[in-house]
């Protein structure tokens, strides 16, 4: 009797641990995708800038694309610590899906 009650508290705290990282998790995927999209416009202002010859300007925001390009493969590697596999290819294809829907749906 008493092994059956320490097996079922023992599940039942495996479980709820289980159902805590999964929001966690969920929570640093969506944090992965809003940051490729920052990178993403980011990198567009830059190379605006290098093309009408804002070199300063370029510079400096060439740094923050750096900044957020070392978060997210920082992000990425916590994720697949975590069971995820290939989590930033994967938000990459999201945030290219989701744009067609966008663009489709105009």
């Amino acid at each position: 009797m008493k092994k059956i009650t320490f097996l079922i508290i023992t599940g039942l705290v495996l479980c709820t641990g289980a159902f805590a990282q999964s929001k966690d998790i969920k929570n640093d995927k969506k944090d992965l995708k809003s940051s490729i999209k920052d990178k993403k416009e980011d990198k567009q202002e830059t190379r605006k800038d290098l093309a009408h010859l804002r070199l300063k300007s370029a510079v400096k925001e060439n740094k923050e694309v750096g900044r957020h390009r070392r978060s997210i493969h920082k992000k990425g590697e916590h994720l697949e610590a975590h069971g995820v596999k290939h989590p930033v290819t994967t938000a990459k294809h999201q945030i290219k899906e989701e744009k067609e829907i966008k663009k489709d749906s105009k």
